[in-house]
């Protein structure tokens, strides 16, 4: 114990890390809100709007399987460098697209680099974090990018407000550009691997006993994709002025419950957090559906704060922990697959739910399905957790 109190962690590169986590997420997700508005103003369908703004996730979806294996394999600092100049560099040409192609095939690009620097950056990361230290450094490294998720919508819908949408993106370009320029001075030192190269396989990226988790992330991700692109949409429609505090919350309750979360998951277990988790999720949808204020707004970004902000990172905690520790990658890979999907087919589904059923219905609706299957899901995980550690204890 005197020991990991003599460890520092907090040093200067560790800081800048944060930072480039922090500034490469905002990056990204302070168009999300957008680029369903900046397509519908482009094409007036709101199908093709949607279909748009999934892109990136879709994308996303299917890279990010392969990205952990290219990072295990390549120069993590050389890999981070040309991923971010491509990202700021397809965020910056959106202020200049004007066609539905051309933003199609940008939110394709956007999209792959993405995928490559979210998993790569926390490879690179904990190259400078110290292995007695290594899950609270890599905590602190997560918790950047969940801030990204969370302050991102609410800082470009305030920046669209005030400059307009061109320098928006051209500010999303810039803040990847100086995450490149920061990463390119950070020491790094890279042994390349000898020998074959090795096949990649279906555990290389899946772990099959976390697939029920995998389909709650995917419902939450549906949830939060839906609602990072109806959103300012129905606030809109509604007459809800400053709906950009929805975001800001968000990300301030989630920096609140983090920490306590992750302490009641190792004294309580998982289930005593997904069970509030998912319910809280599904209150935060119907709320969002029937909120007709601000304040019935907020009070759904509480709900989802709590449901999506602290299911997903203790579901992906729990399955690191509870797999092998060469298997840790599979883990957190299984979970944001799930995510991915959800971000990917939420936007897309919703819009054809809108047109039918209208937003209040979508909402309340998707919180039942929430509810309903997370609940279901989870208790299918409990059962065959049980077996299996049944099966375990008769093998002894």
């Amino acid at each position: 114990m005197e020991k990991q109190k003599k460890i520092n962690l907090w040093t200067g590169t560790f800081l800048l890390l944060i930072v480039v986590n922090l500034m490469n997420g905002l990056a990204g997700m302070m168009t999300v809100p957008l680029v369903a508005k900046y397509a519908l103003a482009i094409s007036g369908d709101l199908t093709t709007a949607s279909t748009v703004a999934g892109l990136m996730s879709l994308v996303s979806l299917v890279i990010c399987p392969f990205s952990g294996v290219i990072t295990d394999r390549a120069n993590r600092k050389k890999l981070i460098v040309i991923s971010s100049a491509g990202y700021g560099i397809a965020l910056f040409l959106h202020a200049f697209a004007t066609t539905i192609p051309v933003l199609i095939v940008l939110r394709l690009l956007t999209g792959i680099f993405f995928s490559m620097i979210s998993v790569c950056m926390v490879a690179f990361s904990s190259s400078f974090v110290p292995r007695e230290r290594m899950g609270e450094g890599l905590g602190y490294i997560a918790l950047a990018q969940i801030l990204a998720q969370a302050l991102g919508p609410g800082i470009g819908l305030k920046l669209v407000d005030v400059f307009g949408y061109p320098m928006t993106f051209i500010s999303a370009g810039a803040s990847a550009i100086i995450c490149m320029l920061v990463v390119l001075v950070l020491p790094y030192s890279y042994e390349k691997k000898e020998g074959p190269a090795k096949r990649i396989t279906i555990h290389d990226i899946f772990a099959v006993e976390f697939l029920d988790f995998m389909l709650i992330a995917a419902l939450f991700s549906a949830g939060n994709g839906m609602v990072s692109t109806y959103l300012a949409i129905l606030a809109d429609e509604r007459g809800v002025a400053n709906i950009a505090l929805f975001f800001t919350l968000y990300s301030a309750v989630m920096v609140v419950l983090r920490p306590l979360t992750g302490r009641l998951l190792d004294k309580k277990g998982i289930y005593f957090i997904m069970i509030p988790s998912i319910i809280s999720a599904a209150l935060g949808m119907a709320l969002i559906g029937v909120g007709f204020s601000l304040g019935m707004m907020l009070a759904a970004s509480v709900f989802k704060a709590f449901g999506q902000g602290s299911g997903s990172p203790s579901m992906q905690a729990d399955a690191i922990k509870r797999l092998d520790k060469t298997k840790s990658g599979i883990a957190a890979s299984t979970i944001l697959l799930g995510q991915n999907a959800g971000n990917a087919v939420g936007p897309i589904a919703g819009s054809f739910f809108v047109k039918s059923l209208g937003y209040e219905k979508m909402f309340v609706g998707f919180g039942i399905i929430i509810a309903v299957f997370g609940l279901i899901i989870l208790y299918i995980h409990y059962y065959l957790d049980r077996r299996r550690q049944k099966r375990v204890a008769q093998a002894q």
